[in-house]
């Protein structure tokens, strides 16, 4: 009989090793724990296990707002919010020194918060500013720099589909986790502003001024800008007075991006109908993971390897920023190796026992964990995020990728650190709205 300990760290090696192949995630830790509690459990409780898990994931009530987000973002896109958002603010601040830059973050977090995606969000930035950003004299360093950390701004932003998944393998209240990120969000900001300013100050990026727009240029802008940012303070907005519970946001934000469509005449029935099949397949493969993911989580509770890793931090529960130093450094090394989503769906049902052991606050500890991860995107030298912007721009070196980035890993270990040492930056909201 092999020892359920050693069988769940082989298990999850196992599930490691997968992705980093590249087998889709979702395959991966399904196979590993389907074949993980057939060794346990025998192939009649592992088929119990597996339909039970399958109907419990597919009818959970925290789950039901994933695909209405999932629509929201692709009626977006195929509304054309997200093209325009870039044009919008170009227009906007683009004169200024390191506007472009600056526009470039805020399109990023906007086309994040569609597409869920670090990864897809840097590769379409970098297609559609960086050849901008190169045309008004930018350097290749704070282009490149500012496109990789854009790329990670929108996995934070509501409505998160990561933070959504993690709320359900977690058990936390996704309302809570959604207005958490406030404070983050402007934080991360504020300091990714002075990434992109603090360098063109002492002149080791170079961002000329352009001529400014005209006033019925800017005003048009303004009108590109209203709609998005009426949908986001309508998810706040909704969220934080209590009006909405997440669920009826995720209706009201669907229905507002709808109308918006029809009435700006952008939404066809050839669209609409594209944003419907893109969710079916998006929602498909998401929900496929959950599944996969509650099957290899149950899988590692029989293993025990959840509560044998409370027991190897048992020394260092009673201090709980040793703790979330060590967790942190996992989260960067794991971050130059695969995505978010594959990180935390692997690591949350082992860290958070470990977290609730240590008295760490879930709802925190959620925000923290999204927080660190992007960071370990864009880490030097193997952040994941700067290989797909080679990958889509192999004449920029790889030297100058590192070199652009590093501001904004300051900043966001500057973010995190803030965060250890106030963490009402994340929770006083939630609690505030309660």
């Amino acid at each position: 009989m092999i020892d359920g300990i050693f069988l769940g760290g082989l298990g999850f090696a196992a599930a490691i090793v997968l992705v980093l192949i590249e087998v889709p995630v979702g395959v991966a830790m399904g196979l590993v724990g389907l074949a993980g509690c057939a060794m346990i459990l025998g192939i009649s409780g592992t088929l119990v296990i597996g339909a039970t898990t399958t109907w419990e994931s597919l009818t959970n009530y925290t789950l039901t707002m994933l695909p209405l987000f999932v629509l929201m973002g692709n009626l977006a896109a195929q509304s054309e919010l997200s093209s325009r958002l870039y044009a919008a603010m170009r227009t906007l601040i683009g004169h200024r020194r390191g506007g472009l830059a600056l526009a470039t973050i805020g399109a990023s977090a906007g086309f994040g918060m569609i597409s869920g995606s670090s990864l897809a969000t840097t590769a379409t930035m970098g297609r559609i500013a960086l050849p901008e950003m190169r045309a008004g004299g930018y350097s290749d360093s704070l282009s490149s720099g500012t496109i990789a950390a854009g790329g990670t701004l929108g996995i934070l932003i509501p409505p998160s589909t990561v933070l959504v998944i993690y709320a359900f393998l977690a058990e936390q209240s996704i309302r809570q986790l959604l207005l958490a990120t406030a404070g983050p969000i402007v934080l991360a900001v504020f300091l990714y502003c002075l990434a992109i300013w603090l360098p063109i100050l002492f002149g080791w990026s170079e961002a000329p001024r352009r001529e400014r727009a005209s006033v019925t240029e800017r005003l048009n802008a303004l009108k590109e800008l209203a709609p998005p940012m009426g949908v986001f303070g309508l998810i706040m907005g909704g969220l934080y007075s209590g009006y909405f519970t997440a669920n009826e946001t995720a209706a009201v934000g669907v229905a507002v991006v709808l109308v918006y469509g029809i009435i700006s005449r952008r939404l066809n029935f050839k669209r609409f109908m594209a944003a419907a099949m893109d969710t079916a397949i998006t929602c498909g493969a998401l929900y496929l993971v959950l599944i996969a993911a509650n099957i290899f989580n149950f899988f590692l509770a029989l293993s025990g390897l959840p509560f044998s890793l409370t027991a190897l931090f048992a020394g260092i529960l009673d201090n709980p920023l040793l703790v979330i130093l060590v967790m942190s450094v996992i989260y960067i090394l794991l971050g130059t190796l695969m995505d978010s989503l594959a990180m935390l769906l692997l690591t949350v049902p082992l860290f958070v026992p470990v977290a609730q052991a240590a008295g760490i606050d879930l709802i925190w500890f959620g925000i923290f964990a999204v927080m660190v991860v992007e960071m370990g995107l864009i880490t030097p030298p193997v952040g994941m995020n700067l290989f797909v912007l080679k990958a889509t721009n192999p004449d920029i070196p790889m030297t100058t990728l590192w070199r652009g980035v590093l501001p904004f890993v300051t900043a966001d270990a500057v973010r995190i650190v803030l965060l250890i040492a106030f963490p009402a930056l994340a929770l006083w909201l939630p609690y505030a709205a309660l």
